[in-house]
């Protein structure tokens, strides 16, 4: 059986989410854009509806247009995304009663948004030049520097770099006319996006102290602190990990004993950079540091996201049966609060650590992938419900994991072609290599010409998206692939030998049927070579 690799990773930059209408609406509307700042998506949409209902009631035809704005922004920070467009394209609707270019321009800024996060780079240009004449007619500077932003991140997302970086450079000069230091800092932000991307580690951070700069000596210690974060990962990225780790400990030493919600969100960072070293020792010290300041907080939010991180760790470091009830423990919280995108991460990771345990052959549970499939399948249905695609591609490459696994190689065959699928609308083409992979690996037997064919194409494409680890993995894959089999006996022969002892043992492997309807086992079979098996 060929290695296979480790399930594809993904996840968005944070975005500092810069407000160009700001300054522009009513007062709670600022509210509800420091309660999304704050990460308090349950409080800001609380917020954000009793707005709604109070200008239903008075008649503020102007105030309930901000408020659907507010719900949309609301939605889109929780990734909702088809949540998202349907408040926004309701706003939009109202607005034709009472026009105003420049919250016109904010709602369709909020919608391009929407749709980049969707894969729909045309369309989210489209609406974004439209969001750009509409603040270009309403003279609103700041609103056409922050979608000038959008469109640079549009264009990198598509993997047009320099388009991406020469827009960018556009709207920083734009944020520095208007002396808005926090869209100057956004437009920063993109362009460190944009410089890693390029390989541009010196440019990146350069880019990245330029950010620092901006807060260093001032009094807005939320965005510095976020600042040197974005310092770190462009650090972590060149491989510097002692420095990174370096000024992610200086971010935590900024909020001790000023504000422990943030301290909690640096230490968590922290954990990150310590992980990525290769130190777990301070890396769990942290990490268990984070949960309990998140806690002592009740920050629900980072309570959960922070136990997802941590049964993730333990299931890298083998640790199963605590990750297990780590993961448990997350996604009843997640369930609880209603954060449908991390529970499906949490699910995700479960499921995938149920697989790596399962390939292990050192379980002694029966059931792992089935409860790999059922966790994989939640997330599928919560990724697809919200809107998001990566989430979606992720889980369909866990699925064709646990499939193939499972001995049902044309339902993974299948999983597999709709993540390559789903990774080439994301313009991802190290994990469109990854994916198409799993297809090779699903030919291997009935079809040796057309996996080394795919798994040719499939190692081209990872070496073109540049991830270093992940060719080296896919590397062992595609040569198991192209390699002849070291046992030349014939098929005869072997039927007429038959297997040994020690094959059997080394191959020993479960092969279950589920009755889906019921979700119980119905056959158990063990001790059989599982692929001659079935």
């Amino acid at each position: 059986q060929q290695p296979i690799l480790s399930a594809v990773g993904g996840g968005r930059w944070a975005s500092m989410d810069f407000d160009e209408v700001a300054n522009y609406g009513p007062s709670w509307a600022n509210t509800v854009s420091d309660l999304i700042l704050a990460d308090e998506p349950v409080k800001a949409l609380n917020a954000a509806k009793e707005a709604f209902v109070r200008c239903l009631r008075s008649g503020d035809a102007r105030g309930k247009i901000f408020a659907l704005h507010a719900l949309a922004k609301v939605h889109l920070a929780k990734f909702e995304i088809n949540d998202t467009n349907e408040v926004a394209e309701k706003a939009l609707a109202e607005l034709l009663k009472c026009p105003d270019d420049t919250l016109e321009g904010a709602v369709m800024h909020t919608i391009a948004k929407t749709n980049k996060d969707l894969c729909r780079f045309e369309d989210a240009l489209e609406l974004a030049q439209e969001a750009l004449r509409k603040f270009q007619s309403s003279s609103s500077k700041v609103g056409e520097a922050a979608v000038l932003n959008t469109i640079a991140r549009i264009h990198l997302n598509r993997g047009r770099r320099q388009d991406s970086v020469k827009v960018a450079k556009q709207s920083l000069a734009m944020f520095r006319d208007c002396e808005e230091r926090h869209g100057e800092s956004e437009a920063l932000h993109t362009m460190v996006r944009a410089s890693l991307a390029m390989g541009r580690y010196e440019e990146a951070l350069r880019l990245a102290n330029e950010m620092v700069g901006i807060y260093e000596g001032g009094t807005d210690l939320d965005k510095h602190v976020a600042a040197l974060l974005v310092v770190a990962d462009v650090r972590a990225a060149m491989e510097e990990h002692d420095e990174a780790v370096e000024v992610a400990t200086k971010a935590v030493e900024l909020f001790d004993g000023v504000d422990k919600r943030q301290q909690a969100n640096a230490t968590r960072r922290l954990a990150d950079a310590c992980f990525a070293k290769g130190d777990d020792t301070d890396g769990w010290m942290y990490a268990k540091e984070a949960l309990e300041l998140y806690r002592g907080e009740g920050h629900s939010k980072g309570e959960a996201g922070m136990l997802c991180e941590i049964a993730k760790a333990h299931f890298s470091s083998g640790s199963f049966q605590e990750g297990v009830l780590i993961a448990d423990e997350g996604a009843k919280l997640c369930r609880e609060a209603g954060f449908r995108q991390l529970l499906a991460d949490t699910q995700l990771a479960a499921a995938r650590g149920r697989l790596d345990v399962e390939a292990t052959g050192a379980a002694q549970e029966q059931q792992l992938n089935w409860k790999a499939r059922q966790a994989g399948k939640e997330a599928l249905a919560i990724y697809q419900d919200i809107g998001d695609l990566r989430g979606q591609m992720r889980a369909h490459n866990t699925l064709a994991l646990a499939f193939m696994s499972y001995g049902n190689v044309l339902e993974g065959r299948a999983k597999a072609k709709r993540a390559v699928e789903l990774s080439q609308m994301l313009g991802d083409k190290t994990a469109e290599g990854t994916n198409l992979l799993l297809v090779a690996q699903s030919r291997f037997h009935d079809n040796k010409d057309e996996a080394n064919r795919l798994a040719t194409i499939a190692y081209r494409l990872i070496r073109e998206g540049g991830d270093q680890k992940t060719m080296k993995e896919a590397e062992e894959v595609v040569d198991a692939i192209r390699e002849d089999p070291k046992d030349k006996k014939t098929e005869k022969e072997r039927k007429a030998g038959g297997a040994s002892l020690a094959e059997t043992q080394a191959s020993k492997m479960d092969m279950t049927l589920d009755f889906d309807m019921m979700k119980t086992r119905a056959v158990y079979f063990w001790g059989f070579t599982s692929r001659s098996t079935r």
